[in-house]
């Protein structure tokens, strides 16, 4: 009965060793996973303002080619600009004669 009583004892042991060593291996999973967790949400945190940031860009530059001129307004911008140059230097040129 005692040498029962002892193995059962020895077994309950080793089987509490198993459980323990397996609880610790468990804990540091488990803390490694929320390290992980904590980066990948840094992380989230991170794309979610670029993704902002870069809708934002979008808008400007749909705005910016939506009033931005096409070729063909652009040389007759050009044009006209020349122009009106060309008669400002003649109207200075008029008056230091």
């Amino acid at each position: 009965m005692a040498i029962d009583l002892q193995n059962t004892l020895i077994r309950l042991s080793s089987k509490t060793t198993v459980l323990v060593a397996k609880y610790h291996a468990l804990e540091d999973e488990k803390k490694r996973i929320e390290d992980v967790n904590v980066s990948q949400e840094e992380e989230i945190k991170k794309l979610k303002m670029d993704i902002e940031r870069l809708r934002i860009d979008n808008e400007y530059l749909k705005i910016a080619r939506s009033i931005s001129m096409d070729s063909m307004e652009l040389a007759k911008s050009k044009a006209v600009i020349s122009d009106l140059v060309r008669d400002v230097d003649k109207c200075i040129a008029q008056l230091n004669d």
